[in-house]
């Protein structure tokens, strides 16, 4: 056997932790011992626990899971930690955010493992007692896991609900209000000194409530083990043995004394906040007194916060101890550390030092766009464009596109086919709350080109022949095809011309007299030609013959463009090697040249006499004047939309 004297015992006595891990719980019989008392995060302990009216992180969920409503990005948290240089403590936390809530995911492990089996040896002093410990027995170990799963939320869909839509015009800040609650699961184990059957199970349950009903204040309260036993909320061991988790209501303040904005005062950068919290055991409150938790945070700099706080603990059964707590914070980009002293009086000349690392609490940037959609202003030859986007705004429950109900994630991301029409096409987007009423809208503008099966896209008149078909001023044939080799007739290039002129079919006059012999007025082209006549852009043959069938030469297709395009006639000087200056084409060619109508036939010989097939009639329409004119209306998306 060996002897201790207690100054001078430390690891051995695993039942002394346990006291002061208890505090008052184990003074009263079946309680059961919660492992969040300590490991609630660096930053709340250094605050002295005074978090429950703040909870503005994932480390709400240890003292208020109303908190885990409000950050709007996902979180995580870790600590590690020694109590009294030999307990461990282990924690990590995360939290992640939906249009339905913020989910929460909790961890939190504590254990001691070496501790020797002792008794108080008889007749020694009861003020200062000898230990005996036995080498001879199993050495005792003792862990405790939590498990907790969290919910939180404003509650604003709530006061969507039609009932209460009068409540919440009359009482806006109602929808603001955060609550929250933990599943918790836990799991204890004890062995060693003959202890047998020391496997334990139990549930509990925690719910929080968070509001501000100043700018600068913030109010908070949180039932901790809310779950009768009778209903579940016990610590169930093997033996049949069953404990209690004491219900504790823990109520807090945060003030904003200093901060840049909704603070009591701004003085520059510098950011004070107060805390002040309190924990009532509600069905020990005569044998429990309220315990009182002061802290304070002070953020001089966006880059460090300094820490202190006042953690009241009872020790023994009617004694209240001052534990004096501090820390410190480092921000960098989306990380924080965490460190926290804390002292216990239980344990005097004890360092006790806790430490966590958190991502993701640096702010998410602000988007004013309650609902964000793509693609918009697009143009495309496609015939079915994915509408992508997500819901910004919290309060937008469903999305539907073009009035039809699509399927949205629960982080509010959203993506549906939609079929396009050649030309112009209007897409909306709607987001709408609750009861189905749009609260945020997008419209999407995407022009759809036609497209031809026998024009590939590295036809070298593609885009041409495209827009021009969108237009509708040549239009392909029964079998959806364009034959751009194809040659165009004298009447087929008059219909293009007078269709652009007057604006559509519809608009061209029905011819009332017959202009040429050859062109009855039962002829299909017949209005369009005798227009084009009139106007000066065709001329016939001198036997007032007009040839409707006739194909169009490269030489008359362009004289009759460049008269459709209002070009003038320019000094020829030897653009084309197969032209002369004589020929009666040459100024034609030259006022056309300078008008940037020739880019597809420069460099090479122009060959006037060749038949002007499809394709050259487009890119020659493509390059004039008022063509390019309705090819800019057609590419504008602030028009027709």
């Amino acid at each position: 056997m060996l002897k201790f004297k207690r100054g001078y015992m430390k690891k051995i006595l695993l039942l002394a932790i346990i006291f002061l891990l208890l505090g008052a719980s184990i003074v009263l019989a079946q309680a059961a011992p919660d492992p969040i008392r300590i490991a609630t995060g660096a930053r709340t302990l250094g605050m002295g626990k005074a978090f429950v009216g703040l909870a503005d992180d994932v480390s709400s969920v240890f003292l208020n899971p109303a908190g885990l409503a409000a950050p709007d990005r996902w979180q995580i948290t870790s600590m590690s930690g020694k109590l009294l240089e030999e307990y461990n403590y282990v924690s990590l936390s995360g939290l992640y955010p939906t249009k339905f809530g913020n989910f929460g995911l909790a961890y939190i492990r504590s254990d001691i493992s070496g501790a020797l089996p002792t008794t108080i040896e008889v007749g020694s002093n009861h003020d200062d007692p000898i230990y005996t410990v036995d080498l001879t027995q199993e050495q005792m170990s003792y862990y405790n896991n939590l498990i907790m799963l969290s919910y939180a939320n404003k509650l604003a869909p709530l006061f969507q609900l039609p009932a209460l839509n009068t409540v919440s015009a009359r009482f806006p800040g109602l929808k603001d209000i955060q609550v929250g609650a933990n599943v918790k699961l836990f799991a204890v184990n004890l062995t060693g000194d003959h202890i047998e059957r020391g496997s334990a199970s139990g549930t509990e349950l925690d719910l929080g409530i968070q509001g501000k009903p100043l700018s600068w204040l913030a109010l908070g309260a949180n039932i901790q083990n809310a779950l009768p036993m009778s209903m579940g909320g016990k610590l169930v061991y093997q033996s049949g043995w069953e404990e209690s988790y004491p219900a504790i209501l823990k109520a807090g303040a945060a003030f904003d004394l200093l901060g840049p904005e909704n603070a009591l005062y701004k003085f520059g950068t510098h950011k004070l906040t107060l805390l002040t919290d309190f924990d009532y055991e509600i069905s020990r409150s005569s044998k429990i007194p309220t315990l009182l938790h002061l802290g304070a945070e002070w953020k001089p700099i966006n880059l460090i916060a300094i820490r202190a706080g006042i953690d009241q603990e009872m020790a023994g059964t009617n004694n209240i101890e001052n534990n004096f707590s501090s820390g410190v914070g480092i921000y960098y980009g989306d990380f924080r550390f965490d460190y926290a002293y804390h002292q216990f009086a239980g344990a005097p000349g004890i360092d006790n030092h806790f430490f966590s690392l958190s991502y993701g609490i640096a702010p998410a940037r602000q988007v004013e766009d309650p609902l964000i959609s793509s693609p918009d202003k697009l143009i495309t030859t496609e015939t079915v464009v994915a509408i992508k986007g997500k819901a910004v705004d919290t309060e937008i429950m469903s999305i539907k596109v073009n009035g039809l109900k699509v399927t949205m994630s629960p982080r509010g991301d959203f993506e549906t086919n939609v079929s396009l029409h050649v030309g112009k096409n209007t897409i909306l987007v709607e987001g709408l709350d609750y009861n189905g009423k749009p609260i945020a809208s997008d419209t999407l503008r995407i022009l759809r080109l036609i497209t031809y099966p026998d024009v590939h896209k590295t036809h070298w008149a593609n885009e041409q022949i495209d827009y021009i078909g969108t237009l509708g001023v040549i239009k392909g044939y029964p079998d959806g095809s364009f034959k751009p080799e194809g040659t165009i007739s004298r009447a087929e290039l008059s219909t293009l011309l007078m269709r652009i002129t007057m604006n559509g079919d519809s608009n061209v006059p029905n011819a009332s007299k017959k202009r040429f012999k050859d062109l009855p007025l039962t002829h299909w082209a017949a209005k369009y030609v005798n227009l084009a006549a009139a106007t000066g852009i065709v001329k016939g043959y001198p036997n007032n013959t007009f040839k409707p069938s006739g194909n169009v030469t490269r030489a008359e297709g362009l004289t009759m463009i460049t008269r459709f395009g209002g070009v003038s006639k320019e000094s020829y000087s030897n653009l084309f090697i197969d032209v002369k200056k004589n020929h009666w084409v040459a100024p034609i060619l030259a006022g056309a040249y300078q008008e940037g109508m020739l880019i597809h036939f420069k460099d090479k010989p122009f060959f006037p006499n060749n038949k002007l097939i499809r394709s050259e009639a487009v890119e020659l329409l493509y390059r004039s004047k008022p063509v390019i004119t309705l090819i800019e209306d057609l590419r504008d998306f602030e028009k027709g939309y």
